[in-house]
C-alpha cells in the first residue's frame, strides 16, 4: 500500500532557509525589475522601496509558513514535490497582493495601471519563475528523503511538467518585454537605454531556463540509464539489485514495476528451480524403482543396484569425468538390466545353466532395455538407454548386442561393465554362489583389455578401499 510523505517531514530547517533567502535576494532583483517596467515606482528613493520590500518579505514568510502549518499532514492526491511547487505558486501571488496593497495604501496618487503593474512583478517572476527553481529544490529534497521511508507515489505526467515548463518560460519573457517597452513607449522613448534593459531582464530568462532545462534533463538521463541498467540486469540474468529511483511521475511508476517484475521473475525462477528439482528426483525415485524392479525380477536385492550405481559413480570420477556426468551416472546405472524384464522367468531365474537358445533370449535384455529408454529426451532416461544398452559389450568386441570394441563403447557402459560384473560375481544369485575376493581379483585382472578397459581396471584396484567401503555400506541383508 502507497502512502505519501508527511509534508512535516519533507519541509526542513534547510529547504526554509534556501527559500527565505532565495526570497529575500529576489526581491532586490524585482525592485529593479519594477523600475524599469513603472516609471511611478522608478521615482521612490531607495530607501522607500526597501521598506515597502522588507514588509512584503514579512508577509509573505508568515504566509508561508501559515500554508506549511495548513499542510502538515496533507493526505490529499497530490505528490509531496508538487504540493511543496502550488504552496510556493499561492505565497508569491499573496506576496503580490500584499506589495499591491502596501502601494495602494501608501501611494494613493499613483494610478491603478502601477499598482497593477507591481502584482505582475511578484506573479511572473515570483509565482512563475522562482516557484520552478523552488520546484528543483523540492524534487531534490523527495529524492533525498525516499530511499530512506516507505512512503510513495506517482501522480505527475512528465508531459505535463515539460507542457507547464514550457508556457511559463515562454509567457513571462513575453509580458516582461512588453510591460517594458510599454513603459518606454508610453513616455515616446524607444532607444539605446530601453534596448540594454530588455537584454537584460532577456538574458535574466535565458539564465533561468537554462538552468532548468540542464537540471531537468541531467536528471531525466540519469534516471533513464539506471532504467535501462536494470532492464539489462534482468536480461542478464541478475535479479538481486533493486532499482532505486525516487521520482513521482511515470519514470517513478516505471521503475517500481520494473522492481515488481524483478522480484516475480526471480520468485518465478526460484518456483521453476523448485519444480524441475521435484521432477528431477522424481525421475530418480522412477529409474531406481524400475532398476530395483528387475533385479527383483531375478530373485537379486536392490542393494545390487546402489552398490552398482555407487561404484559407477566412483569409478567415473577417478577416471576424470566432471562430476555432473558422474552423478548422471550414478542416477542412470540402475536401469542397466532394465530389460530383464521382458524375459520370461523361466529363463530368468533358471538355476542351472543356459543353453545356448535360452542365453540367446537372455541376452536380448540389453536391446529390450535400450529399446524401452531411447526415445525419451530425459537426460537421465537416455544415459540409463546408453548404460543398458552396452553395459555387456566388451572390450575386445566380442560383446553383445553390437559387439563394437574398445572407445566405441561408451564410456558409461565400460564404466557399468565393471561395476556390475564385480558386484554380480561378489553377490549369491539364483545359479551360483558368491565368489572370494582373489578369484573375482583374478577375473578381471585376466580379462583387463579383453572383456574390460584396462584403464578402468587399474582405476578400480587403485580405489579399491573406497570400493569396498562402498560394499559394505550396502550389504545385502
Amino acid at each position: 500500500m502507497t502512502k505519501i510523505q508527511p509534508f512535516k517531514n519533507f519541509i526542513t530547517w534547510r529547504i526554509r532557509l534556501f527559500l527565505y533567502l532565495s526570497s529575500l535576494s529576489s526581491l532586490f532583483f524585482m525592485q529593479n525589475y519594477c523600475t524599469n517596467i513603472c516609471p511611478f515606482i522608478d521615482e521612490l528613493r531607495p530607501e522607500q522601496i526597501t521598506l515597502n520590500l522588507f514588509f512584503v518579505f514579512i508577509f509573505h514568510i508568515l504566509f508561508r509558513e501559515m500554508l506549511f502549518l495548513k499542510f502538515n499532514n496533507y493526505k490529499g492526491h497530490l505528490s509531496t514535490p508538487r504540493l511543496g511547487y502550488y504552496l510556493s505558486i499561492v505565497s508569491w501571488m499573496f506576496a503580490g497582493v500584499v506589495a499591491l496593497s502596501i502601494h495602494a495604501i501608501r501611494y494613493e496618487h499613483f494610478p491603478l495601471g502601477s499598482h497593477l503593474k507591481l502584482l505582475s512583478t511578484y506573479w511572473i517572476l515570483g509565482a512563475g519563475i522562482l516557484a520552478q527553481l523552488e520546484y528543483i529544490v523540492f524534487d531534490i529534497r523527495y529524492k533525498s528523503i525516499l530511499p530512506k521511508s516507505e512512503f510513495t507515489q506517482y501522480k505527475e505526467k512528465i508531459s505535463n511538467r515539460i507542457l507547464e515548463s514550457f508556457f511559463i518560460f515562454t509567457i513571462a519573457p513575453v509580458l516582461t518585454l512588453l510591460l517594458v517597452i510599454g513603459r518606454y513607449s508610453s513616455q515616446g522613448v524607444l532607444d539605446k537605454h530601453v534596448l540594454i534593459e530588455s537584454l537584460y531582464i532577456g538574458l535574466f530568462f535565458v539564465i533561468v531556463v537554462t538552468f532548468v532545462a540542464l537540471f531537468f534533463g541531467k536528471l531525466l538521463k540519469k534516471d533513464t540509464e539506471k532504467i535501462i541498467e536494470s532492464i539489462n540486469q534482468i536480461k542478464n540474468g541478475d535479479f538481486n539489485n533493486e532499482l532505486t529511483i525516487v521520482r513521482s511521475d511515470e519514470l517513478g511508476e516505471i521503475a517500481q514495476a520494473i522492481n515488481s517484475m524483478r522480484v516475480s521473475i526471480k520468485q518465478g525462477i526460484e518456483d521453476i528451480k523448485n519444480l524441475n528439482a521435484e521432477i528431477t528426483d522424481t525421475q530418480k525415485e522412477v529409474v531406481f524403482t524400475m532398476g530395483s524392479i528387475a533385479e527383483t525380477r531375478s530373485k537379486e536385492t536392490g542393494n545390487h543396484v546402489k552398490r552398482v550405481a555407487a561404484y559407477s559413480e566412483l569409478l567415473a570420477l577417478k577416471y576424470g569425468l566432471p562430476k555432473d556426468e558422474a552423478k548422471l551416472l550414478r542416477l542412470a546405472s540402475p536401469m542397466h538390466d532394465i530389460g530383464k524384464v521382458a524375459i520370461p522367468d523361466s529363463i530368468l531365474n533358471k538355476p542351472g545353466r543356459h543353453t545356448e537358445d535360452e542365453f540367446t533370449i537372455m541376452k536380448t535384455h540389453a536391446m529390450l532395455g535400450y529399446e524401452m529408454l531411447k526415445h525419451s529426451k530425459r537426460d537421465i532416461l537416455k544415459a540409463a538407454a546408453i548404460v543398458a544398452h552396452q553395459h555387456h559389450e566388451k572390450f575386445d568386441g566380442t560383446g553383445y548386442p553390437r559387439g563394437i570394441q574398445g572407445t566405441d563403447i561408451h564410456i558409461y557402459g565400460r564404466i557399468t561393465a565393471i561395476a556390475d560384473v564385480f558386484d554380480a560375481l561378489g553377490s549369491d544369485r539364483c545359479y551360483k554362489k558368491a565368489w572370494e575376493d582373489e578369484a573375482i581379483f583374478e577375473l578381471l585382472n585376466a580379462n583387463a583389455g579383453k572383456h574390460f578397459d584396462p584403464e578402468l581396471i587399474k582405476i578400480f584396484f587403485n580405489n579399491f578401499y573406497e570400493i569396498n567401503k562402498i560394499r559394505n555400506t550396502y550389504k545385502d541383508l
